[in-house]
């Protein structure tokens, strides 16, 4: 069964998302551990974003960050931010991503937004999900996609 919870609750977690991101994104970024240390030492201080790591069996499978600005120049007016989802490679193909991505959109509406964005170079990946590309956006060096999804508001139950 995958558990997803927020990082500050499994701090064991904390030495695979660092190196789940130096693997995946450390070389476009430059960053190595100490710098994604400091990344995550900022969101755990922001006062609404957040990390949420997927678990089996209490071991870490994935993370996904939820964030109010992705930080990219061109789309400051956007938010919230789905970023930095990855699966390890253990735990490839059990529906980890798919979780994850479903704990943002419902964490993020049960917050009161109607919409939520994300970077990806690979769109095809979230199409099936209900995402749509509208937009590029510079990243690193390079054009990245800029997605949407409009998210399904909780019903209020009505009183008579």
């Amino acid at each position: 069964m995958i558990n997803i919870l927020p990082l500050s609750r499994v701090p064991h977690a904390r030495p695979a998302c660092i190196d789940w991101a130096v693997a995946e994104w450390g070389a476009a970024t430059g960053f190595g551990p100490a710098d994604w240390e400091v990344e995550l030492a900022r969101i755990d201080a922001h006062p609404t974003d957040e990390i949420f790591v997927a678990l089996i069996d209490d071991q870490p499978a994935g993370m996904a960050w939820m964030l109010e600005n992705e930080g990219i120049e061109t789309h400051q007016h956007l938010t919230p931010w789905l970023s930095s989802l990855i699966v390890d490679p253990a735990f490839r193909d059990q529906g980890i991503a798919r979780a994850l991505i479903a704990h943002v959109e419902k964490y993020v509406t049960n917050g009161g937004d109607e919409r939520l964005y994300l970077l990806t170079e690979t769109p095809a990946v979230y199409f099936s999900l209900g995402w749509e590309a509208f937009d590029t956006a510079p990243v690193n060096g390079r054009s990245v996609f800029v997605m949407r999804k409009a998210l399904a508001q909780p019903r209020v139950a009505q009183t008579a």
